[in-house]
């Protein structure tokens, strides 16, 4: 399909300033997130939040702790399986520092497929992995991500009514089954493509690699649990007695995760956090919040400065075995 000749000076305009739009784009969506928070949390008073805050106890922080523990070694499992599908495996260690740094840079400064390229490349430093691997994997994990995330959106969507509102406005459940439907109608045209060993397939231009029936199954159920437990270590800073709440919470959660990485906003700050507060009108406002500002905590920084320790340590590690490499080649020549 070709664009009209009268569209080409404009298109070639945006193409040329893609990167300020793209700035600009962002920061208008931060704002927009950061009014919306505001119009939240107006009308509570710092008290309330320091009091909710205050309430979670040791154990709910422990908890989550946990569940962010066990999010991340899930995530290992994404590039496991993506060096698999190239038949480069690696240790289990390289694999799983590679998948940690990749997640943590990327949920922490946004923009994905470049810093989690960029993670990627360090944490890989003395494999046998070249950059044209590397960008595979990152191919490969975001698919399994996304995977996991329409998949969760489309059956929660389908079993849950009124799952999907912003503030009290909820969509009909005719009409929010619909999409479910639909969303995994396509997952299961996916499968299906598998199954059959269907060659790469083309959307919006992105020529995507077609895996086999079984690592389809195995990314479905990775991105799934992963995303499962993720929202699950935010829901148990919440008060116990919304945890029944989370069918909702899984919804609001999954939406907040797709606007977030759409617009890149640096770990998704403010978009995050203002998505979950318009869909979950029901739940204590101060203890939201409350939970929102420990997660972001725990979930992302401090993940992201184990992050760094780990990939300091493999970067002296790499220094120390190119050295004594040339130590012996030195020796061997005198």
């Amino acid at each position: 399909m070709s664009f009209p000749e009268r569209f080409r000076p404009a298109l070639t305009w945006i193409q040329a300033h893609r990167n300020k739009l793209t700035a600009l784009f962002t920061a208008l969506v931060v704002g927009i997130a950061v009014a919306v928070i505001h119009g939240v949390v107006r009308d509570i008073a710092p008290g309330d939040i320091v009091g909710a805050m205050r309430a979670i106890t040791l154990k709910q922080i422990l908890l989550s702790l946990l569940l962010t523990a066990l999010s991340y070694v899930v995530l290992t499992g994404y590039d496991v399986l993506a060096l698999d599908a190239l038949g480069k495996p690696q240790r289990y260690w390289q694999a799983a520092l590679g998948s940690f740094s990749a997640y943590t840079f990327s949920h922490n400064l946004g923009f994905a497929p470049l810093t989690g390229a960029a993670a990627r490349w360090r944490a890989y430093r003395g494999t046998n992995l070249n950059s044209g691997d590397i960008a595979r994997i990152v191919v490969i994990a975001g698919v399994t991500f996304w995977l996991g995330i329409f998949v969760m959106l489309g059956f929660a969507l389908l079993l849950f009514p009124g799952a999907l509102r912003v503030h009290d406005a909820s969509l009909s459940y005719p009409l929010q089954a619909g999409i479910g439907g639909a969303i995994l109608l396509v997952m299961v045209g996916y499968l299906l493509a598998c199954a059959r060993g269907l060659g790469p397939i083309r959307i919006f231009g992105w020529l995507l690699p077609v895996p086999t029936l079984r690592q389809a199954l195995l990314q479905f159920a990775l991105a799934a649990t992963d995303i499962a437990i993720a929202s699950a270590a935010l829901l148990v800073l919440l008060p116990p007695e919304t945890w029944f709440h989370y069918p909702d919470f899984l919804v609001a959660y999954v939406v907040a995760m797709v606007v977030a990485l759409i617009t890149h906003a640096p770990g998704g700050i403010g978009v995050f956090e203002a998505v979950i507060l318009v869909t979950l009108p029901e739940v204590d406002k101060p203890a939201l919040v409350s939970a929102l500002i420990l997660y972001r905590l725990i979930y992302y920084w401090l993940p992201l400065l184990l992050a760094f320790v780990l990939l300091a340590a493999n970067e002296w590690r790499v220094w120390r075995r190119d050295q004594a490499v040339k130590d012996q080649e030195r020796d061997g020549r005198e």
